[in-house]
């Protein structure tokens, strides 16, 4: 499975657009992210504590944040999971 970067700015646009009213489908069409991605960054957002009658003044870089988190798009220190348990070759310890 590979994984692609995301940008903050994806996710903000997909938030905001869905703020203003428009459907999944819209969204994820103006975004340039598939509709089950977009449905994904929503719900994030939603659990995080985006209410979409609350107006685009919600849209704070710690919602944004927690909503990464929530969705799974990044690990504990902000990379993807993967590269939590990445280490250089020198520095792993030899086989026993």
């Amino acid at each position: 499975m590979a994984f692609r970067e995301v940008a903050v700015t994806e996710i903000r646009e997909v938030l905001r657009a869905w703020l203003s009213g428009a459907g999944l489908r819209k969204v994820a069409g103006q975004a340039g992210v598939d509709r089950k991605t977009a449905r994904r960054y929503v719900a994030a957002a939603a659990g995080a504590g985006l209410a979409r009658d609350g107006g685009p003044g919600q849209l704070t870089d710690e919602l944004v944040g927690r909503s990464l988190r929530r969705s799974g798009q990044c690990g504990r220190a902000g990379t993807g999971g993967r590269w939590s348990r990445w280490r250089p070759a020198r520095t792993r310890s030899p086989a026993r």
